[in-house]
């Protein structure tokens, strides 16, 4: 059997290339399944989403 070393990279998405690329209506269920980790080049991924704080003015309020 191989032993395989765990890529530990992590990387915060950007939410606005997220929808311009997959588009408005992909389900955020399925971002994991479409990522690849451009470090080692696994799709193993995961992805953890993080409502954005009061002070975050990125969230579209005008």
């Amino acid at each position: 059997m191989k032993s395989v070393r765990h890529c530990v990279w992590s990387y915060d998405l950007d939410m606005l290339t997220l929808v311009a690329t997959r588009g408005r209506d992909f389900p955020l269920s399925m971002v994991a399944s479409r990522l690849r980790c451009p470090r080692c080049g696994s799709r193993t991924v995961v992805v953890m989403f993080m409502p954005p704080t009061e002070g975050d003015r990125r969230r579209g309020a005008a």
